[in-house]
């Protein structure tokens, strides 16, 4: 089975995509990642070929920084919001170019949410289409939100010849297979979704090959666990002010501490010995080594922490984040909400020491690890895609440059086709022929 993996978006955007690359990977089929080019060199440490679509997300997010948009205010007005998507929209007809060569041979389309030129390409080919969910259910967006995604995007899907987008669930969804890769036992999946949606648990991407650094090593061996700070691809307008607050944070828990700098800007150069600034560890190793973690809440880097089982502290910056802390602090592993517009040297240490030395956050989070530790997130999602190219049978390219977009869908005797193609390909793997 031949897949193509998309997404737009940060670090924990890609992340998980690459995590069931390596899963499908394992299992015969051939994963080709399309993701913007600042990650192919990541991508590409894996095995994987990548095709690069958009633009490089770091730069976009440096630009809107200086066009003085705040990583902290993208989503509060739709002028806002629409400028922040400026890069995304006016690289759409690019991105949906290169990701529909991208599917030539593929047998089917794994798109993230932010990535939306995956419904399309799915519209106009037919191509087996799996959406997959990262963000917090409950984080479709506000009304300005949808007001400025749906403004920007439907001019283009009118020139595709596509009717235009309202309904939230169904410009994020497939209408074939949703996947929600997150635990049900920090969000329970609702009632009323619909039999295709399904919660997967969360897609990690455990590197056996990564190394630390002797300096890490050795910092880790001279002490107790340190307090982690880490902030993923948050962008800061002002990374001295970021810095002096998570310094003399630090100075005031008297805590030895290690600052994973990401795209924050750090700007120190003198630490005291009890801190240690460090580029890149997997959270995955890190995590579990940490007393606890102060982070800004992405879903990625909230997901490590909860697999981890050790408490955290969340200082959200937007989207979907305030839930994802809201959520962990209401299951008892996460200390109160602070966000990082208001976060404050006095409110950060007092918090810090509270979670450092009160024990239900941290026997909460013990257990909540315990629990999706037991999941298997990548595996479930790989049996759920063979599932449904078995079921629709193999893209056939050819045949559906033939048909108009109306009528694919309804086209019986394409879809026996590839349902008897994929049927052989499987019995040839079963006979050892392998996987094309």
């Amino acid at each position: 089975m031949r897949a193509v993996l998309t997404n737009f978006g940060s670090t924990g955007d890609v992340q998980p995509l690459i995590a069931l690359a390596v899963e499908l990977s394992r299992h015969g089929h051939q994963p080709v990642l399309a993701v913007s080019p600042n990650f192919a060199p990541w991508v590409e440490q894996f095995g994987f070929r990548c095709t690069p679509i958009g633009p490089d997300v770091q730069q976009a997010l440096r630009d809107a920084l200086a066009t003085r948009i705040e990583m902290t205010e993208f989503f509060d007005s739709v002028s806002e919001i629409r400028a922040f998507l400026a890069p995304l929209i006016e690289a759409l007809p690019e991105m949906y170019r290169d990701l529909r060569d991208a599917c030539r041979d593929a047998d089917v389309l794994i798109s993230g949410a932010t990535q939306p030129a995956g419904r399309m390409i799915h519209e106009l080919t037919g191509i087996p289409f799996v959406s997959l969910f990262l963000g917090h259910p409950g984080a479709l967006g506000t009304a300005a939100m949808q007001q400025a995604r749906f403004s920007l995007i439907n001019p283009f899907r009118q020139e595709l010849g596509l009717p235009p987008l309202h309904d939230p669930l169904n410009s994020y969804h497939s209408p074939q297979l949703a996947l929600y890769a997150m635990s049900r036992h920090v969000v329970p999946p609702a009632a009323t979704w619909p039999l295709h949606y399904t919660m997967t648990g969360y897609f990690f991407l455990d590197d056996e090959r990564w190394q630390p650094a002797p300096e890490l090593s050795a910092f880790l061996a001279a002490g107790p666990p340190p307090v982690v700070f880490s902030f993923g691809s948050m962008v800061h307008a002002d990374p001295q002010a970021f810095t002096t607050l998570v310094l003399e944070t630090v100075r005031r828990v008297d805590c030895r501490a290690i600052i994973q700098k990401g795209w924050s800007g750090l700007t120190a150069t003198e630490l005291p010995p009890e801190v240690l600034v460090i580029d890149y560890a997997p959270h995955a190793w890190l995590f579990p080594r940490a007393a606890c973690v102060v982070h800004h809440g992405g879903a990625g880097t909230a997901a490590a922490v909860f697999r981890a089982g050790i408490p955290s502290l969340f200082l959200p910056h937007n989207a979907d984040q305030p839930l994802w802390a809201e959520t962990a602090y209401q299951l008892g592993c996460a200390g109160p909400v602070i966000p990082y517009p208001r976060a404050t040297v006095d409110g950060l240490s007092q918090a810090l020491t509270t979670v450092l030395s009160t024990p239900r956050y941290r026997e909460a989070a013990a257990a909540l690890g315990q629990q999706i530790r037991a999941e298997h997130g990548v595996k479930k999602a790989r049996q759920l895609i063979e599932g449904l190219v078995a079921k629709v049978g193999l893209h056939n390219p050819a045949s559906a440059d033939l048909h108009p977009p109306g009528d694919r869908a309804d086209d019986r005797q394409v879809k026996q086709n590839r349902r008897q193609q994929y049927q052989q390909r499987q019995r040839s793997r079963k006979q050892g022929v392998g996987d094309e």
